[in-house]
């Protein structure tokens, strides 16, 4: 058994190498493994890439250079390793969370000096606590997702790297960057899936919990930061559709639907999750697309996706922003190491529970265009 564990946590370093080095041998010294490599490609540029996945996937290392030969001395026990700047930008957008969407419930309708005055009142009295909970545990499940099934099949990724914003959710999300590529569609699969799913299982239960605490009032009694809370059932998701009726009661003309925090955030996850599903590119639902159908029927529903956003921008402008994005980033999803590499039962069940998530979650119209 000892054996095959050490031979395992060979094959991950060797894997983590292959792309850019021939490994010309492999021997154990003590509790080392020692790789002899030559470059497949630009020795500089090899270098450092290499330094730059072994430091992100916590290896402690020495390389030794001797004329076209390299030598990598690898301890194989891995550290967990936050980035200094990683802890900095989660906190800070904790802070944003917490604080940003009070702020704007307030200053669409009073002045920016007396919005934040009734902000730090609200805040006293524990408002945006509960959506900061939601938002950050959604956020972080969604990414941590992602990062440990990456660790899984030893690819190596970023520590998740949270934004602030000035928006109304108080960010722009949050970030992995992949320091090693895909080896195969399984892999893409596994890994492009498990953020959504783990995150939208979150958003699922903040959301039935708040919607139980949301409220169904007049439209004509609606004022001040409850208009930021106000919902109804046009252009929404089949799973806001069903479940609004069912949990808060029906809304007849002239009423509307005030959320909770709770339910708020958990209705932003819904769409957080379905932009992340759209199969454009290098978005989770590229991933998961790429891996299910293969490179031409990615590409083709990419272009489908960013043709539909183009239209539903008519009806809400955020959907504009998302297809110039996705033209910035490329529709096309680019190749792994090894398509060819069969995709295994459960990484295709991953991929379809992902798909079904997308189907149920998308909203069209989360933000009406007023015209």
């Amino acid at each position: 058994m000892a054996t095959a564990s050490r031979q395992a946590a060979l094959d991950s370093v060797v894997r983590l190498v292959a792309d850019l080095y021939v490994v010309d041998a492999t021997y154990q010294s003590g509790s080392e493994y020692v790789l002899a490599l030559r470059s497949r490609f630009a020795r500089t540029k090899s270098l450092e890439l290499l330094r730059d996945r072994l430091n992100s996937a916590g290896y402690t290392y020495r390389i030794s250079e001797q004329d076209e030969s390299i030598t990598l001395q690898v301890d194989p026990k891995r550290k967990l390793r936050i980035p200094r700047l990683n802890i900095i930008m989660f906190a800070l957008t904790i802070v944003s969370i917490y604080i940003v969407p009070v702020f704007f419930r307030h200053v669409v309708y009073l002045p920016a000096g007396e919005a934040w005055d009734v902000t730090l009142t609200d805040l006293a009295r524990g408002a945006g606590l509960e959506f900061a909970a939601a938002i950050v545990s959604i956020l972080l499940v969604h990414e941590m997702g992602h990062f440990i099934a990456s660790r899984r099949r030893d690819i190596v990724t970023s520590w998740p790297f949270f934004i602030p914003a000035p928006n109304i959710i108080g960010t722009f999300g949050a970030v992995i960057k992949s320091k090693s590529p895909f080896w195969n569609r399984r892999d893409l699969i596994e890994v492009g899936a498990a953020g959504p799913i783990a995150g939208w299982i979150v958003a699922i239960g903040w959301l039935l919990f708040g919607l139980v605490n949301s409220r169904v009032v007049p439209v004509d009694s609606l004022v001040g930061p409850e208009l930021a809370m106000t919902f109804s059932l046009r252009g929404e998701s089949l799973l806001i559709q069903g479940l609004i009726p069912w949990l808060v009661g029906s809304a007849p003309e002239g009423y509307a639907y005030v959320f909770s925090e709770a339910a708020f955030a958990g209705w932003v996850g819904l769409l957080v999750t379905a932009i992340n599903m759209l199969p454009i590119g290098q978005l989770d639902g590229g991933h998961i697309c790429y891996g299910l159908f293969g490179r031409d029927i990615q590409r083709k529903l990419g272009w489908a996706a960013l043709i539909m956003l183009l239209i539903l921008g008519y009806y809400s402008m955020i959907w504009w922003l998302f297809a110039v994005l996705g033209l910035v980033v490329g529709v096309k999803h680019p190749p792994t190491l090894n398509d060819k590499f069969p995709v295994s039962r459960a990484a295709q069940t991953m991929g379809i529970v992902a798909l079904v998530i997308l189907v149920l979650s998308f909203t069209p119209i989360p933000f009406p265009t007023p015209w």
